[in-house]
């Protein structure tokens, strides 16, 4: 089978060799590829298939490796999201958050790589919300906040689980902005933290994610200020969508 094999990683062609005919595949290549998202993508030729894999996961063991590339074509063959096994227990630990963060952190160039910005630092907010009995140690252990390097209105916040990466809008970085508005943005990220790194979650506002929003009190009222605070951004920002193309 391994004749025809096009160029790739040999450790990965080694696990594609043994996975792919689980699943009715011929492998062609497989290769790790530099992306932002731990993910993967394929092509295929009849049941022949080349299939690429995130450079995140170059260097983990080979049962977790093994346990990814299942899940892959699990859901290339069904369209079944399965990566709950030794890869997401893998994903979760500390030893993996480090190694990848800097990498996935290199990758986004709008973010400052600092908690302290100009007029605010994130982790006051932090404080806050851990004197206030909101956030505990855990919620925030292994983890980094950072600022966009520019005012985003329809991303407030970003939780990248998979790094315990928080990124808050710079739009917050104003003492004019009311504490509890900017701690109540950094407070629904460090919620998506709590709950933790679910591969390829289609639905991470669910039940358990609005329990414990509604904690923070006062969340209707906040939401709706912050929604007035957005429609009111400057008119040249309000020309772009999220896409970064100007609306008509």
């Amino acid at each position: 089978m391994g004749s025809h094999m096009a160029d790739g990683d040999p450790g990965l062609i080694t696990i594609a060799e043994r996975v792919f005919p689980r699943y009715g595949f011929t492998p062609l290549e497989a290769d790790y590829v530099a992306m932002k998202d731990l993910s993967f993508k394929w092509s295929f030729r009849k049941k022949e298939l080349r299939l690429f894999i995130s450079d995140y996961l170059k260097g983990a063991p080979d049962y977790v490796i093994e346990d990814f590339v299942s899940g892959a074509l699990h859901f290339i063959k069904t369209k079944e999201r399965c990566f709950d096994g030794a890869f997401a227990q893998y994903a979760r630990t500390d030893e993996f958050v480090l190694r990848t963060r800097p990498v996935y952190m290199s990758r986004m160039r709008s973010i400052t790589h600092d908690g302290q910005g100009n007029e605010r630092s994130l982790y006051d907010s932090v404080q806050r919300l851990m004197d206030a009995g909101l956030v505990f140690p855990p919620d925030i252990d292994n983890t980094v906040f950072v600022w966009t390097k520019r005012p985003t209105y329809t991303r407030l916040g970003y939780c990248a689980t998979i790094v315990r990466l928080i990124v808050i809008s710079c739009i917050f970085d104003d003492l004019n902005v009311d504490d509890r508005i900017v701690d109540y943005v950094v407070y629904h990220e460090i919620v998506h933290n709590r709950i933790g790194y679910r591969p390829f979650d289609r639905n991470p506002h669910d039940a358990q994610f609005k329990r414990y929003e509604k904690m923070y009190p006062d969340t209707e009222g906040i939401n709706e200020e912050l929604r007035q605070m957005t429609a009111s951004r400057p008119a040249e920002n309000r020309r772009v969508n999220r896409h970064g193309r100007k609306r008509r």
